[in-house]
């Protein structure tokens, strides 16, 4: 009986692989259960009878390339069959690889599958379905981490790769590395309040350019140059370019276009 049960689940094997629907369809029972633990990508979840079993097969040819290097090995023992292989694959929407050491636990009765529980990878899986983020939701966040209390220059850095730079263009000053961090973490210090009102983005592949205004109180002392201006009380507003450029996910260079003139008038330091 045992050895009826490995043939009847290497039939539905081979029919999922040819992607045979009315064979699969008739090796199952109309009330089977497909159940694939996990979460945090698209297979995951308890599907339900032929409906589901269609369903499912339908989502994963959409989603999964997948192939198979080593032959499955099949273990009986009364009405259960453990089927234990190895896949490599690539998900669809992310282009990104996995493999998967897994096991399938079926149930089979009077010829039929009637449950089928799959023990996967679902952390590798899980991994290559993780989207990656666009270049405009990575500026985003970037803004992110600069902004009120809960500012964190640390992360703010960690959007810059190895090489990038942010370069202050009025002055003419690069800053890399922590000295990216700590350029924010100085204007934070004058400006407690600062808040980056982020009014245009416009993306074209990996360049992203954004309109702003740089808004905040003077409560704190701000450098200048060479001067150091001490807390006035005053409220500025500042217009502002940030150009970005960007490349796997990372800014490789960050220009900002700033008005210190129209910032000094907000302050008192020089006449309009």
């Amino acid at each position: 009986m045992s050895n009826n049960h490995v043939q009847t689940v290497k039939d539905f094997f081979a029919a999922m692989h040819r992607g045979d629907k009315q064979g699969l369809l008739a090796l199952s029972a109309e009330d089977i259960e497909w159940i694939i633990p996990g979460d945090g990508w698209p297979l995951a979840g308890t599907h339900c009878g032929h409906a589901g079993l269609t369903d499912l097969l339908q989502k994963a040819s959409e989603t999964l390339e997948t192939s198979y290097p080593k032959p499955f090995e099949f273990v009986a023992q009364g009405d259960r069959v453990l089927v234990v292989g190895f896949a490599r694959g690539k998900i669809i929407a992310t282009n990104k690889t996995f493999e998967d050491d897994w096991v399938f636990a079926i149930t089979v009765r009077n010829g039929k599958l009637t449950n089928i529980r799959e023990y996967i990878d679902t952390q590798a899986l899980a991994r290559a379905s993780e989207m990656s983020l666009g270049n405009e939701e990575i500026i985003r966040k970037l803004y992110a981490a600069a902004e009120g209390p809960g500012m964190d220059t640390e992360k703010f850095v960690s959007f810059f790769s190895e090489k990038g730079y942010m370069y202050d263009v009025p002055s003419g000053t690069k800053f890399r590395g922590k000295a990216i961090g700590d350029s924010i973490a100085a204007l934070a210090s004058a400006f407690p309040d600062v808040h980056r009102e982020l009014l245009s983005i416009y993306v074209a592949e990996n360049v992203v350019v954004v309109e702003l205004r740089i808004r905040g109180t003077h409560k704190g002392e701000l450098a200048l140059g060479s001067k150091t201006i001490a807390p006035s009380g005053k409220a500025i507003d500042v217009p502002c370019v940030d150009v970005f450029h960007l490349e796997s996910g990372k800014v490789i260079s960050f220009n900002c276009y700033n008005s210190p003139s129209v910032m000094q008038q907000q302050l008192g330091l020089v006449s309009s």
